[in-house]
């Protein structure tokens, strides 16, 4: 009797859980039915197509990479162009080096620069007889062909592993691509650094020590636990760097002089921070080095600000009050990325948390993200125009990566595309003021939903899409060129 009423009670557990099970499933799909109905059959085509991995292109050749532009009076058009789209993997990577988590690209667009710290942790108790899990690679550009500029970069260091990212979480060139700057947060038990070399004859070595800020220590961190190298940025000439330590709520600024490095003042730490602000996950700085903008996700409950700084004589000085992008919804973390034009008058803060009940996005699978442009005049920063958000397609974490052109008219946005299950960028220009969506650049199907790093010319012709989960982790960057239709 007693067998049968456990079998029953069992038979009941199970036809519950079944019902349970199907009402979810039921539920999704009619989530993803309202959301295929809405993109109507173009859009019902593409989805099918990038999920299955077929072009959606009507020639029917498979698909790598694509572009979408937006056309006045025209349905969305979306072409790959996978055999027209360079492929950057550098050789001698060990492992899941996850190549693309950071790129940098010469004024010009025929240097480039790829981060691969590899895995979160790797270099967790790494001796330095072994060396660092993580490197950069160098690629440079002839008659359109990208080629690899020796072997991989790896700065030397005489101290232990640590637990945050290797080098090559961030990367930046000079504007003639002849200097290069690594950042690499883990390095001496996550105290962190970051690492110059320079070109000569296309030969890369590296110049002088690595580059640790002294006093920077925040207040109630543990004194190894700064992260510098989270974020790096030159100046044009590249005599000029400044290294974020997000750890710290810091930047450092350091200047070159005959081939060797010094620190320059103190730390540069925001006025008007609310709690951890975690300032100095992002930096950047303008052409002459003369204007820097660092960004703190965290602040105010991850808000999110930036704060931009100024130097005169050598003395650096904060710049007005933070920067905090209005129509911001939920935590938005602001400042997770930032970028500058040259002449620092113009500066882009990229917010990959905001909106996060975006109802767009499949099956909640993210916050919508997006992009703040501030602009200076006299000194007084301004917001211009409303807060970037893609008006097309099914974006989320937009704001992930940003850039902009040397003249400061046009903006890259790095995201994600649902609708096509890659990284992509989504491409913004300003005319009179005013900011517009012109086009988005998407990339390879991916194993992982991560926004792409991004990185744009001086000129804007030419934007490079990093691909940290590229063939199960090893990572690659793709190459978009601005076609004389204008299009990428």
């Amino acid at each position: 009797m007693i067998r049968r009423t456990s079998l029953a009670l069992f038979a009941t557990l199970v036809v519950v859980a079944g019902a349970f099970v199907l009402l979810v499933l039921i539920g999704l799909f009619d989530r993803y039915q309202k959301e295929t109905a809405a993109l109507g059959f173009p859009g019902i085509y593409e989805r099918l197509a990038w999920q299955i991995g077929v072009s959606s292109d009507a020639r029917g050749a498979t698909g790598t990479g694509a572009h979408r532009a937006e056309q006045p009076n025209a349905p969305e058009q979306v072409s790959v162009r996978s055999n027209r789209i360079p492929k950057l993997i550098g050789y001698g990577a060990v492992g899941d080096a996850a190549q693309g988590t950071s790129v940098a690209l010469s004024a010009d667009g025929t240097t480039a620069i790829v981060g691969g710290p590899g895995p979160n942790n790797a270099d967790r108790d790494r001796s330095p007889l072994v060396g660092p899990a993580g490197a950069a690679w160098v690629f440079t550009r002839n008659g359109g062909v990208w080629t690899q500029q020796g072997g991989r970069l790896v700065g030397t260091t005489a101290d232990l592993g640590g637990g945050l990212w290797s080098q090559g979480l961030s990367v930046a060139l000079s504007a003639n691509g002849g200097t290069a700057i690594i950042g690499g947060p883990s390095d001496n038990k996550t105290t962190g650094a970051a690492w110059v070399f320079t070109r000569s004859d296309g030969v890369w070595t590296q110049q002088g020590n690595k580059l640790v800020g002294k006093g920077v220590h925040g207040e109630g961190d543990p004194v190894a636990a700064l992260g510098q190298g989270m974020s790096v940025a030159l100046s044009a000439d590249g005599d000029t760097a400044i290294v974020g330590a997000w750890r710290a709520d810091a930047a450092s600024v350091f200047t070159r002089s005959g081939g060797v490095w010094t620190q320059q003042g103190d730390r540069l730490v925001g006025s008007g921070a609310v709690g951890s602000a975690r300032q100095g996950i992002s930096v950047a700085l303008s052409a002459d080095g003369n204007t820097a903008i660092v960004g703190g996700w965290s602040d105010n409950n991850k808000a999110g600000a930036t704060w931009v700084f100024t130097r005169k004589a050598g003395v650096w000085s904060q710049q007005g009050k933070k920067l905090v992008g209005s129509g911001a919804v939920g935590s938005a973390r602001q400042g997770t990325s930032v970028a500058l034009s040259a002449d620092g008058n113009t500066a882009i803060v990229g917010a990959p948390g905001d909106n996060p009940s975006n109802p767009s996005a499949p099956f909640g699978t993210g916050a919508t993200g997006a992009a703040w442009v501030f602009t200076r005049n006299n000194g007084v920063w301004t917001q211009q125009g409303n807060k970037l958000v893609g008006t097309r397609g099914l974006w989320t974490q937009q704001g992930g990566s940003v850039a902009l052109s040397a003249d400061g008219s046009t903006a890259v946005v790095g995201g994600f595309a649902e609708d096509h299950n890659a990284g992509g960028a989504l491409v913004f220009v300003r005319a009179n003021g005013e900011w517009k969506q012109q086009e988005e650049v998407i990339g390879h199907n991916s194993a992982g939903r991560s926004a792409s790093a991004i990185a744009l010319s001086s000129d804007a012709r030419m934007i490079l899409l990093g691909e940290l989960r590229d063939n199960g982790g090893a990572g690659a960057v793709r190459v978009f060129t601005r076609s004389s239709a204008g299009a990428y």
